[in-house]
């Protein structure tokens, strides 16, 4: 299975009042409590990292015992250790936005940091057993307060005013998802894909070590995050903006250092699943008319030209399309059609799946828009991805700058084009043999 299938699995598994926010002890404390938190703070700890040598966290002790019973969890058993959202960060104080947190175990072995900041102090928030409910899980053991954990959740009033719905989780590798308003969880985004489903060539997947994470002002209805990144060829520091809405925005500011350049560097990656629609020669037996996350991949070029890709293609093989460009104002995944009876499945509610549009808010001069398809058997992995590559290469240990907006949503023409296909159809006759 490559490599690409097995990291973008389904992300859809499925804190507390400040009291209990736990302090780093020792001298630490005052260096970190009244630091500010900020891009350039988090892009110094990303230098210094490239600087060195990759080393990945490894446990030990306490922690390394208890991530070998963590460790072997089934998915079922993953899946019920739940967080209790009355033990949700911030809840208690009415703000906009609550943040719940991602235990460690089964595919998610390696910990994560998470600090809460404000405008002059910052914890981190430390692994706290009481957060979860363990009762279906058959964990028993207790865990020490070192452990970490897999990633965070925010929720905020996406729907209703008095619900707080999920609107972006951030959990394994540089993975996250976002929702707009009238979503359920569907595609995925990175931070970065390095070698993505070249052939013969091992995929590297950076990871997301440590958030920092903006405990929300008063009404405010935005939230900011920080994370760093790291992985053998690069490390990193990134900033999500994140703004709820009828279309969810998140602005994403990133610096990275490459220890070496040998990797195809793709920017924005986007990864989604398109098992069969109708027009797929290759047919299931399945009782829905259409199963996937996204029909097609839309693109704007900065000379005003709109490209329309379908991803109707399941393919036998690893396909891969470039489009090379002399600028990009935008691409994306888009799920168009939104017609209930054309998906026929009120579980996975394919029809209310968000589309997602990037936006680059710098200039990335020329480069190509890189579209994988892989082979998938069924519906449960991801087998699209999509990426910038840009045509100048970064250079070793000098910090590369980009940005870009995501939009996810509903939006059915965020190119701007003036026409579209609505419709196409394809088959043979007997009267013109060999002929489609």
């Amino acid at each position: 299975m490559p490599c690409i299938l097995q990291q973008c699995l389904r992300v859809a598994l499925a804190v507390c009042s400040l009291l209990a926010l736990a302090p780093m002890s020792g001298p630490a404390q005052d260096a970190i409590k009244r630091i500010k938190i900020d891009l350039p703070y988090v892009e110094e700890i990303a230098r210094r990292l490239a600087h060195e040598p990759y080393h990945p966290e490894t446990p030990k002790g306490e922690d390394a015992a208890a991530m070998k019973i963590l460790g072997g969890l089934k998915y079922d058993q993953y899946r019920a250790l739940r967080f209790l959202p009355e033990r949700a960060i911030w809840r208690s104080e009415k703000l906009n936005f609550q943040m719940h947190l991602f235990h460690l175990g089964y595919l998610f072995t390696q910990p994560v940091h998470i600090n809460e900041f404000t405008q002059t102090h910052c914890q981190r928030l430390r692994f706290v057993q009481d957060f979860f409910d363990y009762s279906r899980s058959g964990i028993t053991a207790k865990l020490p307060p070192t452990l970490g954990y897999a990633g965070l959740r925010l929720h905020f009033p996406l729907n209703k005013p008095e619900v707080f719905d999920e609107v972006i989780v951030f959990q394994g590798a540089s993975y996250f998802r976002a929702l707009g308003k009238g979503n359920v969880y569907g595609l995925s985004s990175r931070g970065l894909a390095l070698n993505c489903a070249l052939p013969g060539v091992t995929e590297e997947f950076p990871m997301f070590r440590e958030f920092w994470v903006g405990k929300p002002e008063g009404a405010q209805r935005a939230i900011k995050i920080f994370a760093l990144l790291d992985s053998v060829s690069v490390a990193g520091a990134y900033q999500f903006d994140v703004n709820p809405g009828d279309a969810t925005t998140v602005d994403v500011h990133a610096s990275l250092f490459f220890r070496n350049t040998n990797s195809v560097v793709g920017l924005a990656p986007t990864s989604s699943m398109f098992w069969f629609g109708e027009n797929s020669r290759q047919r299931f037996d399945d009782y829905r008319p259409e199963v996937h996350d996204s029909d097609g991949l839309a693109i704007r070029t900065t000379s005003g030209e709109c490209l329309w890709r379908p991803t109707a293609n399941n393919p036998p093989d690893i396909e891969t399309h470039s489009f090379k460009v002399g600028g990009v104002k935008g691409f994306g995944l888009l799920q168009r059609d939104r017609n209930f009876s054309n998906y026929q499945d009120l579980e996975a509610l394919y029809h209310q799946r968000p589309s997602i549009w990037i936006e680059p808010t710098s200039d990335w001069g020329p480069g190509e828009v890189r579209l994988v398809e892989l082979p998938t058997l069924e519906e449960l992995a991801d087998n699209l991805a999509v990426y910038w590559i840009p045509e100048k290469k970064p250079e070793p240990l000098k910090p590369f700058r980009f940005g870009y907006r995501q939009t996810w949503g509903m939006t059915e023409n965020p190119t701007g084009a003036t026409s579209w296909a609505v419709a196409t159809r394809s088959g043979t006759h007997p009267w013109a043999p060999g002929v489609r």
